[in-house]
Order: structure tokens, then C-alpha cells, then sequence
């Protein structure tokens, strides 16, 4: 299982700026990042290298902050990949609430963040039809 964090934050100028500095003050890699706005606050969703500090290190500096499982693929990067899954979590009656992705070094891959409140089921349906599957333990493959 993976976790990402997510902040949430006032929509002004700087306030995402001040969160990517206390994650790279504390040499932690950020992965993968989304960013949603909803008038006057916000939610920075964070997939870094090192899930357990960037909690911490956010926390300490005073961030309201939560961590969340989400099921993160790897697929090929080509037309129909995020199709496939998405076909397969729907027919297993998996609503996927939110996602986002990045392509992965050498442009082949790509990884996918699903959040799910059936995590768990989501992975088991994935790895059920062969799907490549990331943990907190293998994000250095990302």
C-alpha cells in the first residue's frame, strides 16, 4: 500500500512556495504533486520520497496535514493505459475519487496515484489482472 499527504492550505501567493521549502530544507524528493483550489483554500497533494518525514517535517511546522492510502500503477505510457485501469477498477465497482500522474524517466512508464476509498480492493482487482503496483517501500522505482 502507498500513502501521499495532503496539506491543506490558504489560496495566496507564496503559501505553496512555503511548503515545497520545509520539504526541500529536509532534502526530502517530492515524486509527485497535484494541486486543487476551491475559492479561498486549497489541497496540495504530495507524493514524496520519504512519506514519514514529510508528515513529520509539515506538522512541526504547523501544516494541517493528513496521510491518506492510494493505489499507485505503473503502465505503459501510451494511448489507453489509464483507460485500462479505470476499466477494471469499474467493473469491480471501484469509484475512483481523484488521480493524477506523471510520466516516469525515459518517457516508457508512467505512474498513476488513485485514491479510493477501496484501496484495498482496488489493489487486489489491479494485481488480479497483472497491473504493476507501487508501495511507500518501492517508491525509489518512481
Amino acid at each position: 500500500m502507498a500513502e501521499h499527504i495532503s496539506v491543506f492550505v490558504e489560496n495566496k501567493p507564496g503559501k505553496i512556495m512555503a511548503i515545497t521549502k520545509v520539504i526541500a530544507d529536509n532534502h526530502i524528493n517530492l515524486l509527485g504533486i497535484a494541486i486543487s483550489s476551491s475559492g479561498e483554500f486549497g489541497i496540495v497533494k504530495l507524493l514524496p520520497d520519504d512519506i514519514g518525514k514529510a508528515y513529520e517535517v509539515l506538522k512541526q511546522n504547523n501544516y494541517t496535514v493528513h496521510k491518506r492510502n492510494v493505489v499507485i500503477v505503473i503502465v505503459d505510457d501510451k494511448p489507453g493505459s489509464l483507460h485500462q485501469v479505470l476499466l477494471i477498477l469499474s467493473n469491480a465497482n471501484i469509484n475512483v475519487e481523484d488521480c493524477y500522474g506523471f510520466v516516469l524517466a525515459g518517457g516508457r512508464r508512467a505512474a498513476i496515484v488513485l485514491e479510493t476509498d477501496e484501496s484495498r480492493e482496488a489493489e487486489k482487482v489491479l494485481a488480479d489482472h497483472h497491473i504493476r503496483l507501487v508501495s511507500n517501500e518501492d517508491m525509489h522505482i518512481l
